[in-house]
């Protein structure tokens, strides 16, 4: 969150400013991670070769179908994709929830830009994962196991891919928050009066000022990219921030108090 470091402002009376204390977040109960014991059936003789004759015959294009072979493969590592499975209470208490864009079906009638990652999209990002751990143990001939092999990385992988959904699509904008399912880019409020409040009430500002909260609250942009947004340097726009915050503090406060709290999503 953007800080103001706000001294006592004159104007007509003082008006003491006060940073808005950490929002604290309950968090839910934490699971304890199942422990992995067998990662396959025991029912494929040679998982190795199979998984080398279908590197051999993989098509162009790596996301294309792998045929019933892979699914094959697939079946055979049943009780690992198992372990994954009971492994997403765990994640969600010790990682927190994700979110990614919604599609142009899911935007029908949702306000937000975001929805939140499900059980579903979860599974779809571990079976993506053990598909190109596949890939890659298939281009390394110094692993003789690919039980041995996906021991010690297939959960890091996954950890990993979880945490980069903090990472909105647009690397101009600021990372994703739990409250995240409420952004709209540009920001939309709920609320009909402050909507119309606070857009007419930023339109006052000089238009530096203007740009500069435009940039940084409706768009979500990190300190940075609002200052290659406006042609600066990151000190003049952290000031022409602070310069329209200030005035909107003094004399529109609620309007103040509505972009400082659109700021945690």
């Amino acid at each position: 969150m953007l800080t103001l470091e706000l001294e006592p402002v004159q104007d007509e009376r003082l008006v003491f400013v006060q940073e808005e204390p950490a929002l604290e977040i309950a968090l839910p109960q934490t699971f304890d991670q199942p422990l992995l014991t067998t990662m396959q059936r025991g029912k494929l003789a040679n998982a190795e070769a199979l998984v080398a004759k279908l590197y051999r015959g993989m098509p162009v294009n790596p996301q294309g179908g792998l045929g019933p072979e892979y699914q094959e493969l697939v079946t055979e590592f049943a009780p690992l994709f198992t372990w994954a499975t009971a492994c997403w209470d765990y994640l969600l208490s010790t990682e927190g929830c994700r979110f990614v864009p919604r599609n142009g079906e899911q935007k029908g009638g949702a306000r937000g830009d975001y929805r939140v990652v499900t059980d579903k999209d979860y599974s779809r990002m571990v079976h993506s994962i053990f598909r190109a751990c596949v890939v890659t143990f298939a281009q390394t001939p110094e692993a003789a196991s690919l039980s041995q092999w996906l021991r010690p990385r297939f959960w890091p992988l996954v950890l990993e891919a979880y945490r980069r959904l903090e990472q909105p699509s647009d690397p101009r904008q600021r990372t994703l928050t739990p409250y995240s399912y409420l952004r709209c880019i540009p920001y939309q409020f709920l609320n009909d009066y402050h909507h119309h409040l606070v857009y007419t009430t930023v339109h006052q500002l000089t238009d530096r000022e203007r740009q500069a909260i435009d940039t940084y609250f409706f768009h979500f942009y990190t300190e940075t990219a609002t200052a290659d947004a406006l042609g600066c340097s990151a000190e003049e726009a952290l000031a022409l921030l602070r310069q329209g915050l200030i005035k909107l503090l003094i004399h529109h406060r609620l309007v103040y108090c509505l972009l400082r709290q659109i700021e945690r999503y």
